[in-house]
């Protein structure tokens, strides 16, 4: 009887020991961006060793790229076009930072309520998150800020340099009232909005301490920011599936502290991964291991299969030595014809041609600006009277505020301050950037710094401004 659970025992170690110590892939990102134009799909690939360290100096023959229509049946990529290593190293990565600012954050790390500062959750995140921000030392990589709780405010939109990010992190403030809730899902979608329009490697990392909590069931209140009673979970997670980005997911808090398991499944679902920390040490170790993680990342471009299909399946088979692991993910295929068909229609071809036809026409025509210089006008003047209507920007920096020296001087409203904002010009970028010492609304979204563009609305306390880059850019 001993031999025999001797015998179990020891086959029972046989069966989980290559389980426990395999190597295991991720496919952290999908840019589908040239699909239309080249077929081209490009694939960010993280493989990593059971102590959760990357795995360097692996080669393209270590891959094999696979493609499926219905998620059964696959297909051999036809080619890999490109196998980079350290690409993110040359061309930056994007990273937004998604930081839980609700009530619980300010309690101790054991979840007792406390008002000494320092034994906040809060304090020990801040400082983890500072020490990440200064370990950031490559100048192509870019970083934004922004909080969530019942609200979701950012704080800046991804940008060079981290100095300002830290300022931004030390003015995070205790909520109150109704927004000391957690809305999750709600925060998440919106952050996934933040990066449609940047390229390159993008990351979401959102540090939580706790399960989604929506205001609603408290307050009756519907959020006008997210307009629905309860944002599933589904839509930030398709979300970033549609824009192929990863979500890494830092559980911040008490091991027995409950954790949002579709918080986990996101992340699992986009590419990404989920990490527990227990104190600011851990924190800080966290992230430093996701950045690590991030830049040694493997980039394979290759020439997608042309299977009808809305979406496709792409499955990344990993082998090395003895070690084999796969991935699977999806992104979307759909092109602006439809999905092929078993039977082309000549009147296609006519239809494409005129298409072509007409763009042409269009791309002859010249529209005219308003303006040529880049200037911000005043479109709706609300309860304040401001010195002018419209302003060209033809300094370094562009003062709007109360005060009598201010390029834009607005009376008549008591929240504008002196320098309630500025506009500053970075010659060597050929852009304008706006800054506030508090939150501004641009394009309904409250931030303190964002690179603007043309046609962008700026809320001054009821004032609207809008900013125009001008048309002699363009020549």
């Amino acid at each position: 009887m001993f031999f025999k659970r001797i015998s179990i025992w020891m086959l029972f170690i046989l069966i989980v020991t290559p389980c426990a110590i395999a190597d295991s892939i991720r496919i952290s990102q999908i840019d589908s961006a040239n699909l239309l134009l080249n077929q081209e799909v490009k694939l960010y690939i993280s493989v990593i060793d059971p102590q959760g360290d990357a795995i360097e100096n692996l080669e393209k023959d270590h891959f094999l790229i696979m493609e499926s229509a219905n998620g059964r049946k696959y297909t051999k990529s036809a080619k890999v076009n490109r196998f980079q290593v350290g690409s993110n190293y040359e061309t930056g990565v994007n990273f937004l930072l998604l930081i839980d600012n609700s009530e619980s954050m300010y309690w101790t790390l054991e979840g007792k309520k406390t008002e000494n500062s320092s034994q906040r959750r809060i304090t020990h995140a801040k400082k983890a998150i500072n020490a990440f921000l200064k370990s950031i030392s490559n100048p192509n990589d870019k970083v934004g800020l922004a909080v969530y709780n019942t609200n979701y405010n950012l704080l800046s939109e991804p940008i060079e340099g981290t100095a300002h990010m830290e300022r931004l992190l030390d003015k995070v403030e205790r909520p109150t009232g109704n927004d000391i809730y957690s809305e999750i899902y709600g925060g998440l979608t919106l952050a996934v909005d933040e990066f449609q329009k940047l390229k390159g490697r993008k990351a979401i990392i959102i540090l939580s301490d706790g399960v989604n909590n929506p205001g609603y069931p408290h307050s009756n209140q519907i959020n006008p920011q997210f307009g629905q009673k309860d944002v599933p979970f589904q839509k930030p997670l398709e979300e970033l599936q549609r824009e192929g980005i990863s979500l890494y997911v830092v559980n911040f808090g008490p091991k027995n502290e409950k954790k949002d398991r579709n918080l986990i499944k996101i992340a699992q679902q986009s590419g990404g991964v989920t990490f527990d920390a227990h104190d600011q040490e851990e924190l800080q170790t966290v992230y430093l291991k996701i950045m690590d993680q991030i830049l040694k990342e493997y980039v394979i471009s290759y020439r997608a299969t042309m299977d009808p299909a809305e979406k496709k399946y792409v499955q990344v088979r990993y082998i090395n030595n003895n070690q084999q692991a796969a991935a699977t993910r999806i992104y979307f295929s759909s092109s602006l014809f439809g999905n092929p068909a078993r039977t082309l229609n000549g009147l296609i071809f006519f239809a494409f041609v005129l298409a072509c036809l007409l763009l042409w026409v269009i791309s002859r025509l010249k529209f005219e600006r308003q303006h040529t210089q880049p200037t911000i006008e005043v479109m709706d003047s609300g309860p304040g009277s401001p010195s002018t209507k419209i302003l060209t920007l033809d300094n370094e920096q562009t003062i709007i505020g109360s005060a009598p020296d201010s390029h834009m001087t607005i009376a008549g409203i008591p929240e504008i301050e002196s320098h309630h904002a500025t506009i500053i010009y970075d010659e060597k970028k050929d852009q304008y950037k706006l800054v506030g010492e508090s939150k501004l609304m641009v394009n309904n979204q409250f931030v303190t710094t964002k690179i603007l563009e043309s046609g962008d609305l700026i809320n001054l306390n009821g004032i609207t401004v809008v900013f125009d880059e001008g048309s002699e850019k363009n020549k």
